[in-house]
């Protein structure tokens, strides 16, 4: 493993040169592209030709990405001889994390019918406020700057390679791609380079790691206590990702959270807890209504405790290597009712049925019986924000309940809490703030959730 600088101030400059094209000679002076985070990138070029030149595009896309790629139009007043530039916004709907690899070359044509395209080149689009060092092992690379120190970024690899270690077999993967860890010792700094959230949000929640499956990238808060389950678990959701490919979109909740938890080499019992509680208070919902955890966050947290239990079930009776069958039918089927079917021999409620009588629950009625079809689907009944990007799903840490089982409670310093490999933490405590919206008397009560972001992207840059 090796400590090594980054591109010097986010840019890469390249030189070209001449190639001819028809009856027009285009010459390459310079070209670069600058990373003006948290706005975008600068693409420019320099660029002269015995014929006027009157189009200039910039061609890229997101290395290891799913998704094709998207070009950008210079404008200029056409000439023998031009320097111009493209902006491509990395900010709003069009948010780019930092530490994204992107791939990008240039396109000239002139008015004499030359056409020239530069090679490939790379640049990672990175926090320019920071100078950023990186620690690496094999596919995955953390970036650092001196406020951490290369002791708390080989924590964060080893968390990660851990996870990618104990995971690729069950989910059947042999990653190829990078992927990138980026890390923040400083939270306000984090919170600047992450995508937008609402005033009420920022004021009661702290995202301690959040991962981008389209660019492969975990941004994490690395001087949080419960750093290594974060890393862990947000990592395994790219992992997935890269199971799934473009049908990670079609993954329901109950499995994808699942599975983040159940690898997580550094969770606790903490979701056993949530589990029992919704269970003896009647809370837990049917999984064909778990395609997106959506409630209250009492009923949020014991949904992920349910997703981790349920996926634990599948593991223990059909073994690990089903669950590589499963994600790999899923990229087929875009169904995971007909991808459970395929694998195992039973849809959602079948596995609903199985699960709840091998943990001493009563199956519920079918989905065509006259009960079920009076239920109303929660994931209907309360729809996530439309406009909402990326959708917040939270999950949760807590302590075991007591035989009694009240509501699942965490109140208590940063230092009492146990790490489950969520990602964000309501804002409370003597040194952090109070919660004061009246719309969550739970957080109130002192539930504690964190947040798993999960984003819903345009499909090109």
């Amino acid at each position: 493993m090796l400590s090594v600088a980054l591109v010097l101030a986010g840019a890469a400059l390249v030189t070209a040169g001449t190639v001819t094209a028809g009856d027009g000679d285009i010459e390459v002076l310079e070209m670069s592209a600058e990373s003006r985070f948290p706005d975008g990138i600068r693409f420019t070029i320099t660029v002269r030709s015995t014929d006027e030149i009157d189009d200039i595009r910039v061609i890229f896309r997101k290395v290891g990405g799913p998704r094709g790629s998207a070009y950008r139009v210079f404008e200029f007043e056409p000439g023998t001889l031009i320097t111009a530039d493209a902006f491509l916004k990395g900010a709003g709907n069009n948010y780019i994390p930092p530490g994204t690899k992107i791939e990008y070359s240039f396109e000239i044509r002139d008015k004499g019918g030359g056409v020239h395209r530069t090679p490939d080149q790379e640049f990672i689009y990175d926090d320019i406020r920071f100078e950023w060092q990186t620690v690496s092992d094999g596919l995955i690379t953390v970036y650092y700057s001196e406020a951490d120190g290369e002791d708390m970024a080989q924590t964060v690899l080893e968390a990660a390679q851990g996870a990618l270690e104990r995971m690729a077999p069950t989910l059947g993967i042999e990653p190829i791609e990078p992927l990138r860890i980026v890390t923040y010792s400083n939270y306000t700094n984090m919170e600047s380079a992450i995508p937008f959230r609402s005033q009420a949000v920022r004021d009661q929640l702290r995202t301690e790691g959040i991962a981008f499956t389209d660019e492969r990238v975990l941004l994490v808060h690395s001087r949080d206590a419960s750093v290594k389950g974060t890393v862990a678990h947000e990592f395994i959701h790219l992992l997935v990702a890269e199971a799934t490919g473009r049908a990670n979109a079609v993954v329901p909740s109950w499995l994808n959270e699942g599975l983040a938890e159940s690898g997580n080499e550094f969770a606790g019992e903490d979701y056993a807890a949530a589990l029992r509680y919704g269970a003896e208070t009647g809370q837990l919902n049917p999984l064909w209504y778990q395609r997106t955890f959506v409630g209250t966050p009492e009923q949020i947290i014991i949904a992920y405790g349910q997703g981790e239990s349920v996926v634990n079930y599948l593991i223990s009776e059909y073994g690990a290597s089903s669950i590589a069958r499963l994600l790999k039918t899923i990229r087929v089927t875009l169904d995971i009712d007909e991808a459970l079917q395929e694998v195992y021999g039973f849809d959602q409620h079948g596995l609903d049925a199985e699960w709840r009588e091998a943990i001493g629950l009563e199956p519920l009625p079918t989905p065509e019986s006259p009960e079920a079809k009076s239920q109303p689907d929660p994931a209907t009944e309360n729809p996530p924000t439309p406009t909402a990007k990326p959708t917040k799903i939270p999950t949760a840490v807590f302590s075991p309940a007591p035989e009694d089982t009240p509501p699942p409670n965490t109140a208590g310093s940063g230092q009492d809490r146990k790490a489950s490999g969520g990602c964000n933490a309501p804002i409370g405590g003597a040194d952090q703030g109070a919660v004061t919206d009246p719309a969550l008397p739970l957080l109130l009560g002192g539930l504690l959730a964190m947040l798993v972001y999960r984003r819903s992207r345009p499909g090109s840059p």
